[in-house]
């Protein structure tokens, strides 16, 4: 036998004589060990039944009262969980992985049964561990045999360790039939608690008793507004309580009670979001509530697709929020909403609108009756437009243009020769085809038996031109109107076929031949020499009634009628002053005329401007003069103030006194030594008057050394001088001077000197520093104008201004876009001169215009007067006045009058002089001419257009030969060529810018570059010089009103004709900034308008 089956037979040996617990004891603790896993696990299982079933209940009781939430279910679910997910598998870890040994279920025996435990765990133990104990077999085995005997006869059911399976069973029964009948009574309550339990996640809506129907979960609800929420029992509730309540936020309760099986709760207005909670019965219904603004419109626009006559291009888009849109009939139109939120639906009428996010489109429309769209909008939140939209359409017919058209210096009687300038300003309410002049003439049986009718064209217009303004030119000779009487009418075309032309008012034109102008003036100026002669009549009216007040002692001089008397006498001379001063302004006006008719003698005219500027000097200076006098006089204290007199020595005299009066030696006064007199030479000649008593009054004259003159002859006696006293108070004084001075301009009244005021050296509307001073004063009138109409409007609305206020608005308005045309032309001649002289003022001031945008401004500022925005508009006008006068004295040239050889001495001949200035107004007309045939190119024929321009050049050819005529007489004039060499240089150049005028003409071309030659010719004809500022104007005489100083070397007709604006005067002025500047005193219209703005509203309270 081998080793290795020896060591097999002596371990099988061994396994023999192993011990072994007897089968019965271990079936008795397997028995117990099984009834204890039993009863534990029963207890676990019990346990964890009855935290779900408690937890189920505890929902479905909750949901009874409100709606539990889905954390507060879930956290009940895993409450109710935690016996069976966590406990129970504890348990069966505990009782059946903890009694997987005999020796574990020996020891739970020993709770029970200590001393049999302690025996079966011995037994237990000395059998697993019989190798290790050294112990006998023999008596191990009798050890267990023992305990085996006893076991044998008891019963391990009740040794369970602390059993509560049946309090556990007795508990879960208490909760499980309440659930068991709560399934059962109510089941859909039950099953619902159940669905809602089991998945909390879940949104399952909780059963309630009361049932409504769609309550909605979130509701958006206007801004600021009261809001409605209906709640409405559903066909299967339950319970129908009488009222239910609603609760926003921490607001007070809103009750409603049922109606009709429905709820209705008036919300508070909200202003911010926030939850309602609903409850009605055990329902609670929570309404997350969105607070918004309403979806407004911002904004609605038409698409105009206008009738195929007007001729446009691309339809018109017009702007329509403000509710009412006038629609040419035949138009097809549609309109374009937008709101300011994202639209859900949309509906125009009764019809389904297209949206488009936050726009509505209308379908096209044919607009031939009048109609009322009403446009309706639920947007993405379920808000609306509080009211609808509805949108008025006026079906209108195709409206008549409007033209007007005024005279820019008003006249009736014209030469034939004359070019008159019409401004024209036309409106229609789609577009002008063009504008022009017609002339119908009045038929007379003598005079006119056949009258001569015509019209031309004076600029086209465009299928979208609604306005149109423009200069028109009308000339007897190159529009070929006849002498007569005519009515000048403006027209204008629109596009309708069937309209025709549309008239203006008529202006009535007297076309006159040179002999009948001069047959004409004549008659003119006997009427202007009748009313001269009345003021004169009128002054020595009112000197004779001086005179007798300087008669009266003091005593009836101080007395009140007569201090009265003195002023009315004043009064009647200021008005008397006026007077005289208007006749002059007419004679100036008839002079201006009468300049332009060749067939006037030269020296006539010379003679009358003479003596226009005496009789200004008398009427704005002397006679005004005398009225002070007299006033002071009438204020004058009584008593004679207190009066330093002198006596003045007689003078020594040389000469034969021939006269039988003589003084006696002890007579002769003493001489003030203090001032020695100056001698006398005169010879005293005897005659047959009487001779006159000495007079005292005459040494008693105010005291001084006398004047050394030439000799003299003194003629005895004659008539008594008017008896006058040295004056005895301050009142007589005054009127012995207002009579002194009365005298001397009566004298005076045809040859007193004449206060000769600088002549302005460019001219109105010809030279650009006039025309812009022009410009400057225009706006500063229109600022004035603004000012006047302050108060009524301030503050104002266009709308809600009154008719007249409006009408006067709307004149100020016209006339400012007026402007903007005038200095658009100012513009344009400076471009073009500039183009040809380039001069750095000129390109300097032409780069500000265009930087400044000055023509466009201009026209805006048309229109915020038209809105009546009047405090903006002064200062804006303000401004414009002053940076146009600002330009106008950059182009002025310093004077060299000191410099000029042609400015000493002697003066051109009047003949020369009135030939000049009638050249210049030629050169100024043609270029009006010449402007308005550019103007109306594109509205004639080309053939027409050439014909008009080779007459226009034919025309410059002339006043070009006439330049030369002049040159040639100035240099024909003695010593011409040297006294009067810059008038002769400055017309050889001005006679050069001629010549290049008539060429340009004649190719033919009347754009820019005609008109920058012809005015090079008018500037050069007549240049700004600035006036010295301390040279000596025409004063008067030694008396307080006259003037003894001036330039009488200079022809009076020099100071008519086109450039005598007497307003426009050049002179030194400082050009301050018009906006910008810091001041703490509010300008003065500001201050009126303010103050009408706060007395309006005390006025309301």
């Amino acid at each position: 036998m081998t080793l290795k089956q020896r060591v097999r037979l002596e371990q099988q040996t061994m396994n023999s004589q192993r011990l072994r617990l007897p089968d019965s004891t271990r079936q008795r603790l397997e028995q117990f060990r099984h009834r204890v896993r039993l009863v534990k696990i029963a207890e676990g299982l019990l346990a964890g039944l009855f935290g779900l079933v408690l937890s189920y209940l505890a929902v479905f009781i909750l949901d009874r009262f409100y709606d539990t939430s889905a954390v507060l279910r879930g956290s009940l679910l895993i409450v109710g969980s935690i016996g069976l997910a966590v406990l129970f598998p504890w348990k069966c870890h505990r009782w059946i992985w903890g009694t997987r040994r005999l020796e574990q279920v020996a020891v739970l025996l020993k709770q029970k049964l200590p001393a049999l435990g302690d025996q079966l765990l011995g037994i237990v133990e000395l059998v697993h561990n019989e190798h290790s104990t050294g112990t006998s077999a023999r008596l191990a085995q009798a050890a267990i045999d023992q305990v085996d005997s006893v076991v044998r006869e008891k019963d391990f059911s009740d040794a369970v360790p602390h059993p509560r399976h049946r309090f556990w069973s007795m508990t879960l029964a208490v909760p499980l039939a309440v659930s068991l009948l709560a399934l059962t009574v109510i089941p859909s309550a039950g099953f619902n608690a159940i669905q809602r339990w089991l998945t909390p996640w879940r949104n399952v809506e909780r059963y309630t008793f009361a049932q409504v129907d769609r309550f909605p979960d979130r509701i958006v609800v206007p801004h600021g507004e009261e809001f409605a929420v209906e709640a409405k029992l559903s066909a299967l509730t339950r319970w129908s309580p009488t009222a239910a309540t609603a609760k926003f936020a921490n607001q007070p309760t809103v009750r409603a009670a049922k109606d009709h099986q429905a709820y209705q709760f008036k919300i508070p207005p909200q202003t911010e979001t926030g939850r309602l909670d609903v409850r009605i019965g055990d329902l609670t219904k929570g309404v997350n509530v969105e607070v918004a603004t309403r979806p407004e419109l911002s904004g609605m626009s038409a698409v105009i697709q206008l009738p195929g006559y007007l001729q446009y291009r691309q339809p018109v888009t017009t702007d329509v929020r403000g509710g009412v849109i006038s629609v040419l009939k035949g138009s097809v139109a549609s309109f374009d909403a937008e709101v300011s939120r994202k639209l859900a639906t949309a509906t125009i009428g009764n019809q389904t609108a297209t949206v488009e996010g936050n726009r509505i489109r209308s379908n096209p429309m044919t607009i031939d009756i009048p109609d009322v769209l009403e446009f309706r909008w639920h947007d993405d939140l379920g808000l609306t437009a509080k009211d609808a939209f509805s949108l008025k359409i006026n079906a209108v017919d195709d409206g008549e243009p409007t033209i007007t058209f005024h005279q820019n210096e008003p006249q009736q009687v014209v030469l034939t020769t004359d070019v008159i300038t019409f401004e024209l300003q036309s409106r229609d309410d789609f577009g002008i085809s063009n504008v022009g002049l017609d002339w119908t003439g009045v038929a007379h049986p003598v005079h006119n038996p056949n009258p001569q009718n015509g019209h031309k064209l004076v600029a086209a217009g465009a299928p979208e031109m609604k306005a149109v303004i423009a200069k028109a030119t009308l000339c007897a000779a190159t529009d070929n109107v006849a002498a007569q009487t005519i009515e000048v009418r403006a027209f204008v075309e629109d596009y309708k076929p069937e309209r025709g032309r549309i008239y203006s008012p008529a202006y009535v034109l007297h076309v006159m031949t040179p002999e009948q102008h001069a047959v004409w003036m004549m008659e003119q100026l006997r009427r202007w020499a009748s009313l001269a002669d009345d003021v004169y009549e009128e002054e020595m009216r009112l000197h004779d009634k001086n005179r007798e007040i300087r008669q009266m002692d003091p005593e009836q001089l101080n007395a009140p009628e007569t201090r009265r008397g003195i002023e009315q006498q004043a009064a009647a001379e200021k008005t008397n002053a006026e007077r005289l001063t208007a006749i002059t302004s007419n004679g100036d006006d008839l002079l201006k005329q009468a300049l332009r008719n060749k067939e006037m003698m030269v020296g006539h005219l010379e003679t009358w401007a003479s003596a226009l500027q005496k009789l200004r000097s008398i009427g704005e200076t002397r006679m005004p003069s005398v009225a002070d006098l007299l006033q002071q006089s009438a204020k004058a204290p009584g008593k004679k103030a207190a009066s330093a007199q002198s006596t003045a020595k007689s003078a020594p005299q040389a000469g034969n006194n021939k006269g039988s009066q003589t003084g006696e030696p002890g007579e002769q006064k003493k001489a003030n030594p203090e001032q020695p007199t100056v001698p006398k030479l005169a010879d005293t000649e005897s005659g047959f008057n009487k001779q006159n008593p000495p007079d005292d009054s005459k040494q008693e004259s105010k005291s001084g050394p006398g004047k050394f003159g030439l000799p003299s002859t003194v003629l005895q006696g004659g008539p008594p001088p008017d008896k006058k006293a040295a004056p005895a108070n301050p009142a007589e004084e005054k009127v012995e001077q207002a009579i002194e001075e009365q005298t001397s301009l009566l004298a005076e009244f045809q040859k007193v000197r004449e206060d000769l005021q600088q002549i302005m050296d460019d001219l109105e509307n010809s030279t650009f520093v006039k025309r812009l001073k022009a410009a400057s004063r225009d706006q500063l009138e229109v600022a004035s104008a603004l000012n006047r109409t302050l108060f009524d409007g301030f503050g104002v609305t266009e709308k809600n201004l009154a008719s007249a206020q409006k009408d006067q608005v709307a004149l100020i308005a016209a006339q400012e876009q007026g402007q903007s045309q005038k200095v658009r032309n100012i513009q344009d001649d400076l471009e073009a001169y500039f183009d040809r002289r380039k001069e750095e003022k000129f390109g300097r001031i032409l780069k500000e215009m265009d930087e400044y945008e000055i023509v466009s401004r201009l026209h805006d500022l048309g229109d915020r007067v038209r809105s009546n925005r009047s405090g903006e508009s002064i200062a804006k006008a303000e401004f414009w006045g002053d940076t146009l006068d600002r330009w106008a004295e950059e182009l002025v040239s310093a004077s060299k009058c000191g410099q000029c050889k042609g400015c000493k001495g002697d003066s051109l001949p009047p003949s020369i002089v009135l030939e000049v200035m009638r050249i210049l107004e030629g050169e100024m007309d043609l270029r009006e001419e010449t402007r308005g045939l550019e103007q109306a190119r594109e509205a004639i024929e080309s053939v027409a257009y050439q014909d008009k321009a080779e007459a226009q050049s034919d025309a410059q050819r002339i006043l070009f030969n006439r330049v030369v005529g002049v040159i040639t007489d100035i240099k024909s004039l003695p010593l011409g060529d040297s006294k009067f060499g810059k008038e002769i240089k400055l017309l050889t150049a001005a006679g050069d810018a001629m010549s290049d005028a008539t060429e340009i003409l004649a190719r033919p071309d009347t754009g820019r570059e005609a008109i920058a030659a012809e005015t090079e010719a008018i500037e050069l004809l007549l240049q700004a010089k600035r006036a010295n500022p301390k040279g000596g104007g025409g004063g008067g005489g030694s008396s307080p009103g006259g003037g003894g100083e001036g330039n009488t070397d200079q022809v009076a007709l020099e100071l008519y004709g086109p450039g005598s604006d007497h307003n426009a005067k050049i002179e030194s002025r400082e050009v301050r900034q018009a906006t910008g500047t810091t001041n703490d005193q509010t300008p003065a219209e500001f201050r009126d308008g303010i103050d009408a703005f706060f007395n309006a509203l005390e006025s309301r309270k």
